[in-house]
């Protein structure tokens, strides 16, 4: 009686056992890709103030950012605000329409009201007839 060894097929049974490994990676990046949000993030945070008016927010030709600490972000471009309405100028006239171009102004709820209304003063030099002003809706609670 002669013993033959068996041979077994020249297999990759390690990579066999990774299979359901690389299954479930790629089910949970599926479900990721699906469920998570992708949104763009602002250049400096701002917490806008409260308002009760809940109108929808409309398009608009550019977006200024103002801080609390009065830094100014125009489009997520940092700028002086020495320059910004040559560059709000720049804006209009790349829209070739002085009456259909929108701003709309984030301003942080800390900045005081003189800092707003300078800069409000600063975008009516550069001839932007239309502006809004960011808000978030008064949430009320019922403790």
């Amino acid at each position: 009686m002669t013993l033959i060894p068996i041979r077994r097929a020249p297999g990759n049974q390690l990579d066999d056992n990774m299979i359901p490994l690389i299954n479930i990676v790629f089910l949970m990046l599926i479900f990721f890709m699906i469920a998570g949000q992708l949104s763009s993030s602002e250049l400096i945070k701002i917490q806008p103030p409260t308002s009760q008016q809940q109108s929808a927010l409309q398009e608009h030709d550019a977006i200024l950012f103002l801080s609390a600490k009065g830094r100014l972000v125009l489009n997520d471009v940092f700028l002086d605000a020495s320059a910004l309405t040559e560059i709000l100028k720049q804006k209009i006239a790349e829209t070739n329409d002085i009456q259909s171009f929108k701003l709309l102004v984030k301003a942080d709820a800390a900045v005081p009201a003189s800092e707003l209304t300078d800069l409000l003063k600063q975008v009516r030099a550069a001839g932007v007839l239309k502006v809004s002003l960011a808000t978030q809706t008064q949430i009320s609670r019922n403790d």
